[in-house]
């Protein structure tokens, strides 16, 4: 495609895939254009996205046009022309950023995003203060109140019936529901803006790094929406990245004298949210921060806050999640893993026996099968003392409402029989009728698990067992 004319028809049509192509077509056009073409360009783009009567269709092409003159400007010489162009285009994707259109906020980001890869953080030094703002004004949702969405009377009356007061907690529920996946004005899109222009800056955006930015941030990763949260952490992520990236500086914003701890915290609460987004996003962001540090004594630091939820993850329902903290426990602890969860055996246990009590079932399934591999695959001398503790948590999430925690403490118990025959038979009257219960489940798998568990039992105590 040539002809100048054609890629506009492209760039500015009703369907995202002709403005991507258009985008696409743009980027080599431009390769072979002369200055003046490129003058006339970005005066097209620039007509299309102050004129109030273009569609958000056109705008958003124009914007993914933008984006393409300022990727092709890189390493090229400016001349007023196109020094005028990315100052007003810098005003007006930081006024985009609170359009009605979603998209039309997402690629205002992604342009000032590629402003700051070109210019340097002198493009987030003229933006921070509004933009900082806009996250800070839309942190609450002031549209209305959503209590009065779902219920009118939100004070308890002993009075009522039952049915009535089961009628305002499910209220409560929805009410939560809500503020956890609905949509949050600019908030979501104006971080991922944020994310952007780190990126664009990387590690010269290193003196933005200040206790009020991470206090902010920090807002945003205990917030009521799960989008949010999200979003938070990959900003968390962009900014370690900035934060080490820079090797040969001796400074890292991260290191456990600076701001490490309060980072580490955070990726703690992040590797355990109720939501499989946030953890994925929290996952990532944790391994980007472990492996930042060379030294390994610098990184283990964090160990006891980090390595137990890595762990737990490793057996998380979600696929995405379970196999990216396979992968990231590989890469962090290598072939020292039983090892690192002997030396801090109490931080893990106290973990697990947490975990089993969470709101989400996922949750207390896989605490239990991480506590069946502190039976099976940790020194015992270590895991011995916790033996009655964690035995009582197995017998307890044994009586859970969902049968693959059932089925996941069954074979738990198991583990642990066959491994501590002496500390478990304290228990074994009351793990007997568990076991026989499980043998009568509907479910095949759940008898195979206490088929297993009472197998484990025989060899653990041979004809005594019987």
């Amino acid at each position: 495609m040539e002809k100048l004319e054609d890629i506009y028809e492209l760039l500015f049509s009703a369907k995202k895939l002709d403005r991507d192509q258009g985008m696409n077509h743009l980027k080599k056009y431009l390769n072979e254009a002369s200055m003046e073409t490129i003058h006339s360009v970005q005066k097209v783009l620039l007509d299309v996205l102050n004129n109030p009567e273009s569609g958000w269709e056109s705008k958003h092409g124009a914007l993914l046009g933008a984006k393409a003159v300022i990727i092709h400007s890189k390493g090229h010489l400016f001349d007023d022309t196109v020094l005028t162009f990315l100052t007003v285009i810098h005003k007006l994707c930081l006024d985009f950023l609170t359009d009605n259109e979603v998209r039309i906020r997402l690629a205002a980001g992604e342009v000032l995003g590629s402003l700051c890869e070109l210019r340097g953080p002198q493009v987030y030094s003229e933006s921070k203060d509004y933009l900082i703002q806009l996250i800070k004004d839309n942190m609450e949702r002031d549209v209305m109140d959503t209590s009065d969405v779902f219920t009118s009377d939100t004070e308890s009356d002993s009075s009522d019936s039952p049915k009535q007061q089961r009628v305002r907690r499910l209220s409560s529920d929805a009410a939560q529901i809500f503020h956890d996946t609905a949509g949050w004005k600019c908030l979501e899109t104006s971080m991922k803006c944020l994310q952007f222009m780190v990126d664009g800056c990387g590690e010269n955006f290193k003196t933005f790094i200040t206790n009020e930015f991470l206090e902010l941030l920090f807002k945003t990763l205990s917030h009521t929406n799960r989008f949010v949260r999200e979003t938070g952490y990959y900003v968390l992520g962009s900014l370690v990245n900035c934060g080490t990236s820079c090797k040969d500086n001796s400074y890292n914003a991260f290191a456990a004298e600076n701001f490490g701890h309060q980072i580490s915290a955070q990726l703690g609460v992040g590797l355990s949210d109720n939501w499989s987004q946030v953890r994925l996003a929290s996952s990532e962001c944790a391994r980007k921060f472990l492996l930042s540090f060379e030294n390994e004594d610098d990184r283990e630091v964090f160990f006891p806050q980090l390595l137990p939820k890595m762990c737990l993850n490793r057996y998380y329902i979600a696929d995405g999640v379970r196999i990216y903290s396979q992968e990231s426990w590989r890469r962090i602890v290598k072939e020292n893993g039983r090892m690192f969860v002997k030396k801090y055996i109490n931080n893990f246990v106290q973990h697990y026996i947490s975990q089993t009590k969470a709101d989400n079932h996922a949750v207390r399934e896989a605490a239990c099968a991480c506590i069946a591999e502190l039976a099976s695959k940790v020194d015992q001398e270590a895991t011995k003392h916790y033996v009655a503790q964690l035995l009582q948590t197995l017998l307890d999430c044994f009586c859970d409402d969902s049968w693959p925690v059932r089925d996941a403490a069954c074979l738990a118990c198991g583990n642990f029989v066959l491994c501590f025959p002496n500390e478990s038979k304290a228990v074994l009257e009351k793990l007997y009728p568990l076991f026989f219960t499980n043998l009568k489940d509907g479910i095949p798998s759940v008898r195979q698990g206490a088929a297993g568990a009472l197998a484990n039992v025989v060899k653990a105590y041979g004809l005594e067992a019987y």
